[in-house]
């Protein structure tokens, strides 16, 4: 019995591995955008959702792309859990972008989810797709 739990989440992180990882999707969005300016950015997701100035004269921008919270209640009692997508940037003084990364949690719970099996978040969100 225990050998047929381990297939079947073997079997669940291949079937349910489309979605990109985190590792994936940071180097997918570096590749179209690191490089560019960031007004490709905000043509594509629309304004950020803070910026920050730095002291070097570089700017940091997040865009929030994501934001879902689940309720799971049974008899009276239960639990809500946020699950998020933020893509942070850094642009140069002219408007560069030098750095991007991304912070999100797993598309999905139990230990599939904990192994990142659904992929990310961002990778959902921004439909990437795992590169075999």
């Amino acid at each position: 019995m225990r050998n047929l739990g381990i297939v079947a989440i073997c079997a669940a992180l291949a079937l349910g591995g489309c979605a990109a990882s985190r590792q994936e999707v940071i180097s997918q969005l570096g590749d179209q955008f690191v490089g560019q300016n960031v007004d490709a950015l905000v043509v594509q997701w629309g304004p950020p959702a803070t910026t920050f100035k730095m002291n070097s004269g570089d700017t940091s921008y997040v865009w929030q792309l994501g934001n879902q919270t689940d309720l799971n209640t049974d008899r009276g009692s239960g639990f809500a859990s946020t699950r998020f997508c933020k893509v942070n940037v850094v642009a140069s003084k002219v408007g560069i972008v030098t750095q991007l990364n991304t912070e999100d949690s797993n598309a999905g719970g139990g230990l599939v989810g904990a192994l990142g099996g659904y992929g990310s978040i961002c990778a959902n969100r921004l439909g990437i797709r795992h590169q075999s």
